[in-house]
């Protein structure tokens, strides 16, 4: 949709009546805010599209969802046709402080909303299990996400599920618009994507085939934003509201204390537009793991604030971080591939120049991990914090990528006693693992025999493995295919294979400078005849 210059009316249904005086005095980036809310309502008649406002917790999205809630209370009952749904992202790794105000203002949001009639739907939705944080980097080894490169946690555990809540609640006939409480003032990375996506004759970015996102607060500054979740702006304006009300009937303070807390002004974590977005680890509302930049400011501002129980998430959260660095890669990965390969950086250094790219995270330990982060979660419940660090789900799942591991497969099934040492027993119930036949005697036996044979134990397990998994088929498609892939891997020595990888770069730099040196001549040639002709 176009936009339009021409004003709006302002629906004033009696559900509005106590916030008018508030609503018609305030102008924000020069605008009055009874018009920005008679362009809400505008659009929401208009469109008629089911609303989906990205709520984070912080102040930019408490303060787009206030915008949403003062458009429905004045709209009349009939005329709150289309669902809007609330959405919060729960990475499942939110610092805990954060999490816990943030789902006691959904409830909150909720339960107003069902009371007065307003047709919205909270939403809390979480990243597939396979793809969580620690499932990633405790089950398959994946090395923690950094800035420079590897930041695969920002499409597995923010774009990812968001897409997959558009593409399961919306028919094909629907376009959901979708509101995001980003502002230009934030950052300059922040300017860049609005100016790029949220500029123009629309009121809209249509660019995304399932939704389409308005930034209605674009242009707002930090201190507007603030304005309109305190409400009282001085004392003795607005007598029939408490301070800092929100609508849904709950106090803003809370959230102003936990800015206050973090000693930052930068902005907080929103519904993630794109794989590029800025990282949220500067501000008060990312995951308590992120690694993307090196100190996160939030929760040590927490810490010095006078919460310092969350004190070792923030030393495990730098350990992690610790471990990109370059010149401790070697320490902490293996020098395969989970591809079984060893692999040289692309490029055309000379061969004396060749660098190895890391594997993923060695087993024993991610196996130490584990064990420190379950140690971390039990000794905070015990001082009286109720947390989480990491579901059942997750566990399993990261039980299933050991077993499976492609390199070093963790036939001593050991995840559900490094739990017991920390738990006990009966916490959780483990199944029986039926995947293999084999467990830590068989793997002894392989290991003893291998080194008789000189061949690599780690190949025998997985052609063991490929046996077992085919065992009772009729048929066997695609075996020999399956067994050459096996064995195309770089088993045996990693030396050999380095010496292998450095031969062939080495190959590939003297043909590459040849095709060069060719390149050079033919356009000397070229430049020879037409000079002649």
């Amino acid at each position: 949709m176009t936009l339009n210059n021409n004003m709006h009316p302002l629906y004033q249904y009696e559900d509005l009546y106590a916030y008018l005086d508030f609503i018609n005095d305030q102008t924000y980036a020069g605008r009055k805010l009874s018009e920005q809310i008679a362009e809400l309502q505008y659009l929401y008649l208009e469109e008629s599209q089911p609303w989906v406002v990205a709520f984070s917790g912080g102040k930019d999205s408490t303060a787009i969802l206030t915008l949403m809630f003062f458009a429905l209370l004045g709209l009349s009952p009939e005329q709150r046709k289309y669902k809007v749904y609330v959405v919060f992202c729960d990475t499942l790794a939110e610092v805990p402080i954060y999490l816990k105000k943030t789902l006691r203002t959904i409830k909150a949001v909720q339960r107003t909303a069902n009371l007065l009639g307003l047709p919205i739907e909270t939403k809390i939705i979480t990243p597939k299990t396979q793809d969580t944080f620690w499932s990633r980097l405790l089950g398959r080894g994946y090395p923690a996400p950094n800035l420079r490169l590897n930041r695969w946690c920002t499409e597995k555990i923010k774009l990812n599920p968001f897409k997959h809540f558009a593409e399961t609640q919306f028919t094909d006939n629907e376009s959901p618009i979708v509101m995001i409480g980003s502002r230009s003032a934030e950052s300059a990375n922040r300017q860049a994507i609005l100016d790029k996506y949220h500029s123009g004759e629309s009121y809209f970015d249509d660019t995304d085939p399932t939704y389409r996102r308005y930034a209605p607060i674009k242009d707002w500054s930090v201190n507007e934003v603030w304005h309109i979740l305190g409400q009282r702006i001085a004392p003795g304006q607005y007598e029939d509201m408490e301070p800092w009300e929100s609508p849904w009937g709950t106090s803003n303070i809370g959230l102003v204390e936990l800015y206050d807390s973090t000693n930052s002004t930068s902005g907080e974590c929103p519904l993630v537009e794109t794989a590029s977005s800025p990282g949220c680890g500067k501000s008060r509302f990312g995951c308590w793991t992120c690694t993307v930049v090196t100190k996160d400011k939030a929760i040590d501002g927490l810490i010095a604030n006078g919460e310092t129980w969350l004190e070792p998430l923030a030393k495990f959260r730098n350990f992690l971080h610790s471990t990109t660095e370059p010149s401790v890669k070697k320490l902490y990965r293996q020098d395969r591939r989970r591809d079984g390969k060893v692999s040289v950086k692309h490029g055309l250094q000379e061969e004396k120049n060749v660098e190895f790219i890391q594997g993923p995270y060695f087993l024993h330990l991610r196996k130490e991990w584990l064990a420190h982060l379950l140690n971390m979660e039990k000794d905070l419940n015990l001082a009286g914090h109720e947390v989480s660090l990491i579901t059942e789900d997750e566990l399993h799942e990261i039980r299933y990528q050991w077993r499976n591991d492609p390199l070093t497969p963790d036939w001593a099934d050991e995840l559900p006693t490094i739990y017991a040492s920390v738990y006990g027993e009966n916490k959780i119930t483990f199944p029986k693992d039926d995947v293999s036949n084999f467990g830590e005697l068989e793997a002894n036996i392989i290991n003893r025999l291998a080194e008789q044979h000189d061949t690599s134990p780690d190949l025998v397990r997985k052609l063991i493995e490929l046996e077992v998994s085919l065992s009772g088929l009729g048929k066997r498609q695609g075996l020999y295919q399956r067994i050459d892939k096996i064995l195309a891997q770089d088993w045996g020595s990693v030396e050999k294979a380095k010496s292998k990888r450095e031969s062939e770069k080495a190959i590939h730099f003297a043909l590459t400078q040849d095709l060069i040196d060719i390149g050079a001549e033919l356009d000397g040639i070229t430049a020879m005849l037409n000079k002649e002709f």
